[in-house]
């Protein structure tokens, strides 16, 4: 199995999700806001870095079969982007990471007993 977590703008969510189920990749799915941006080396040394401007993303966690990584990678890669001509495209992208997964462990409530 394997993690792929995709930050990608948050006006392509929709058309990534609708790609990955019309190409029948499924998975775990877990969907965050979070804020992208560089981080650059402050130019008086420090050890504080400064980020410049930070930008909304969508950052998507799917766990796939093995099978289904070079397909869903490719969905993402392919449909993350937005098109130019599009009134409001970002034109920051995001990025994709892929990650081993060795397990995945259930979190649960204990079964009650009964008194």
């Amino acid at each position: 199995m394997k993690k792929i977590e995709a930050v990608i703008p948050p006006s392509r969510l929709d058309v990534v999700r609708a790609e990955l189920a019309r190409r029948g990749v499924w998975g775990k799915l877990t969907l965050t806001d979070v804020q992208q941006g560089e981080t650059h080396k402050s130019s008086i040394g420090t050890e504080n870095g400064s980020a410049d401007s930070l930008h909304s993303r969508i950052k998507i966690e799917l766990i796939v079969a093995d099978p289904q990584v070079d397909k869903a990678i490719n969905v993402i890669l392919r449909h993350a982007v937005s098109d130019p001509s599009e009134s409001g495209a970002d034109e920051h992208g995001g990025q994709v990471t892929l990650l081993h997964i060795d397990e995945i462990l259930q979190i649960a409530p204990p079964a009650r007993e009964n008194p």
